[in-house]
């Protein structure tokens, strides 16, 4: 009997100090992106960005500022209340790093591209895609 508690407690340490429980800076960029757009916080989402992000929305696109880009997903979130956001692919390579999602309101569902660069280890949002 002492062997098997043993063997549990064991079981449980390593479970839960796995590097496969471990949240990754990507991991992390990603999850505060998704809660964001989830919650149509706009705010939050930009503090995810770059200082000029490129921003196509409805096949609108420019490069703004943080500040330019917040006010049109602001308009765009206002009239648009999401109803469910799903992750539909990942990657994280050198030389690519991005998500996309479907994004459904109570009207229409958009592909959501969101595009990243690394820089010491911190991710950012460079580009976002709502089509």
């Amino acid at each position: 009997m002492k062997i098997f508690k043993s063997v549990i407690l064991l079981a449980i340490v390593l479970l839960t100090s796995s590097p496969l429980s471990a949240k990754t800076p990507f991991d992390e960029v990603v999850n505060s992106v998704a809660t964001a757009l989830r919650a149509g916080h706009v705010k939050n989402l930009c503090s995810n960005f770059v200082n000029s992000v490129s921003l196509s929305i409805k096949r609108d696109e420019r490069v703004y500022t943080r500040f330019q880009a917040e006010l049109l997903l602001d308009d765009f979130f206002r009239s648009n209340k999401v109803s469910q956001l799903k992750e539909l692919q990942r990657a994280n390579s050198s030389t690519n790093s991005f998500v996309v999602y479907s994004l459904r309101t109570s009207t229409t569902t958009y592909r959501v591209f969101v595009k990243f660069t690394e820089t010491n280890k911190v991710y950012k949002v460079v580009e976002l895609r709502i089509e």
